[in-house]
């Protein structure tokens, strides 16, 4: 498996985080896996050059087959994925309130479901996937998609809002502050200040904390299994491990230790080893 980062172009720094590389080739005969891939609070662009992937939503109990680039915005619910044989993904994910920005539509317009990019931009999308279906170089395949975004972003004129900036401590549940200190901070009323978070991150501030509180343990003890589940809570500010537990259940379905346990039984684990 080929698991490769790359940091943004400086221009785009200020709403996206990184790209993430991921090819996956199964061997022939190999029987298809459902991996499961909980909730995450980093909202992503995801292009598909290569084998299409089967997406089972537990919400719906729809299989779909994703699109060839899809924008991943808000989402609560757990999804299975079906890789193909030669299962190839390049993405980009944004800072919160990042991907709003450069689509310019509100983000509860798909909620917990990915939009087919192309219906925004068709040609630019076929291009873009032509061109990464043509390559087997991955840092030209970055480079593609980043000329994309800088096309984008120089159409666009993105600009940072006071809003924008308090989403970091939304997405920090090692920090405690108050939704009035951040509404405040955005020089918003606490209802203008939820509005504007249903239309930058497509949740409201207090779903967008706890999904992003949710998402940092789980992957955490993916990265440090020799922690403790209570230490996992703790350290992200649970009252308890049944506090935890409700987080679990909501957004994943299951357990802490059982959601591990079906990630483990995968062995691939292609999303969840990136540091965004």
């Amino acid at each position: 498996m080929v698991n490769r980062i790359y940091a943004p172009h400086p221009a785009l720094a200020s709403f996206i985080k990184g790209y993430q590389i991921v090819h996956i080739q199964r061997p022939a005969g190999a029987p298809i896996v459902a991996h499961p891939f909980p909730p995450h609070a980093v909202q992503n662009l995801s292009f598909y050059p290569r084998d299409s992937m089967d997406v089972f939503y537990h919400r719906t109990g729809q299989t779909i087959t994703a699109p060839d680039c899809i924008s991943i915005g808000p989402y609560i619910s757990r999804v299975d994925l079906m890789m193909g044989k030669d299962h190839l993904i390049v993405a980009t994910f944004f800072e919160p309130g990042g991907l709003h920005r450069l689509l310019g539509i509100p983000m509860a317009e798909c909620f917990d479901f990915p939009l087919d990019v192309s219906l925004l931009w068709n040609a630019e999308i076929r291009r873009v996937n032509e061109q990464l279906r043509e390559t087997t170089d991955y840092d030209q395949m970055q480079q593609i998609v980043e000329a994309f975004l800088l096309r984008q972003y120089r159409k666009k004129q993105i600009v940072t809002h006071p809003i924008d900036k308090t989403f970091q401590f939304l997405s920090d549940p090692t920090r405690l502050v108050s939704l009035d200190y951040l509404a405040d901070q955005a020089c918003l009323s606490f209802r203008q200040f939820e509005r504007k978070c249903h239309e930058r991150l497509g949740l409201g501030p207090k779903t967008f904390r706890r999904l992003a509180r949710f998402s940092k343990a789980f992957r955490l003890k993916e990265q440090r299994p020799d922690l403790d589940w209570l230490d996992i809570a703790l350290h992200h500010n649970y009252y308890d491990l049944q506090h935890m537990r409700r987080d679990f259940k909501e957004f994943a379905g299951v357990t802490p230790t059982l959601l591990l346990e079906e990630e483990t039984r995968s062995l691939i684990r292609p999303y969840s080893s990136h540091s965004f």
